[in-house]
Parts: structure tokens; C-alpha cells; sequence
């Protein structure tokens, strides 16, 4: 069974497809619902072709399909994220935010409030401005752009939202659970063969 490329634009998988697919890695309707985080309902409802799903419906399936084909890859940002993610706290000061880049070696340090919450960004960016306060709080220098997504983004998305940005927060239910930045999706990329 020829495998969906998530990388390139495709046709929208038919029910059919997504049954022969299904069946021909062995997988009965009850392990792509647990699987994929679907009913099995909804499955045999867009397998007969009798719903007409979403976007987000068929993502799932398409990716909890390509993760049964091939479960030693990584298929989502969750999977080569940086779990480990040094943090600042809104009063950290930006000398000490700068000792410890240099420290660690890492050039993002995600600011978070006492509750979890994300609440911006401080990068090498942010620090090579001019008019930087190294004895202020990080949070008169932090970025407010910085992008969130979820732990179960495609590899795909990942990467294209990596062109527009240094670095993804990954969060699950709401909280910080890692980061990638470009180097570790070219990391990814090049185990990726």
C-alpha cells in the first residue's frame, strides 16, 4: 500500500483508501481508534463514506496510519522535541539570562510564569538590541511572537512553520513540555532517509 507523503500537497484520502490502508497494515477499526483518538464509529463512518470529515478528523487517521507503517520514525514535533527546556522566570534578570545561553549553549530561553503559562520569549534576537537593560527583568526584553503548538504537529507543519520562526514551544494540555528549534529539525531531516 503506497503511503501518504505528508510533506507535499496530496489528494484527500477516500474512505475506501483509508480501509484498504487500515487493513492491509493489520490494524482492525478498535486499534486505529485507540491509535488515532477517534471513536470507532467515526472511523467506520468515514470508511463506509457516509460522514463527510474534517480536516482535523482525517489528519489523525492519516497520521496514526503513517505511525503504525513506520513506528520507529518520528512522525510528530513531540517526537524531537528537546524535553529538557531551560526557563526563565519574568524577573530573571537579562545578564542572567545571558550568562546562562552562554552556559548551556542554547540560544532560546522560553519565559514562564509560576502557574506554567507561557509568557514569552527571549532570544539571542533579543539580546543583541542596542538599547537591552542588562540589570532589567527579562521580561522588559522578551518576544511576545513566538509560536505554540501542540505536541501531536506533524513533522510537516513543523518544519514549515520553522521557516518563518527560530523555534517551536511544544505544549500539551496547555503546559510546556519541550521545544524544537531549527537544528533539531534538521537533525530530524537527516535521520529521516
Amino acid at each position: 500500500m503506497p503511503s501518504v507523503d505528508m510533506d507535499r500537497s496530496m489528494e484527500i484520502p477516500s474512505g475506501g483508501y483509508l480501509r484498504q490502508w487500515r487493513k492491509t497494515l493489520g490494524l482492525t477499526q478498535a486499534q486505529l481508534a485507540a491509535e488515532s483518538g477517534l471513536t470507532q464509529s467515526v472511523i467506520a463512518k468515514v470508511e463506509r463514506e457516509n460522514v463527510d470529515p474534517r480536516a482535523s478528523t482525517l489528519r489523525k487517521l492519516v497520521a496514526a496510519l503513517l505511525r503504525s507503517e513506520a513506528p520507529d520514525k518520528p512522525h510528530t514535533v513531540g517526537d524531537i522535541m528537546i524535553e529538557e527546556v531551560a526557563v526563565l522566570a519574568p524577573e530573571d534578570t537579562v545578564q542572567s539570562a545571558i550568562e546562562r545561553m552562554v552556559r548551556e549553549g542554547i540560544s532560546q530561553l522560553p519565559v514562564v510564569a509560576t502557574n506554567g503559562a507561557i509568557m514569552g520569549l527571549v532570544s539571542e534576537t533579543s539580546l543583541l538590541r542596542t538599547d537591552v537593560d542588562r540589570d532589567g527583568p527579562v521580561q522588559s526584553v522578551m518576544q511576545m511572537n513566538f509560536e505554540v503548538v501542540n505536541v501531536g504537529v506533524s513533522i510537516a507543519e513543523g518544519r514549515r512553520l520553522l521557516v518563518e520562526r527560530e523555534v517551536l514551544l511544544i505544549t500539551d494540555s496547555g503546559l510546556l513540555r519541550g521545544l524544537v528549534s531549527r537544528i533539531d529539525m534538521v537533525r530530524a531531516l537527516s535521520k529521516d532517509r
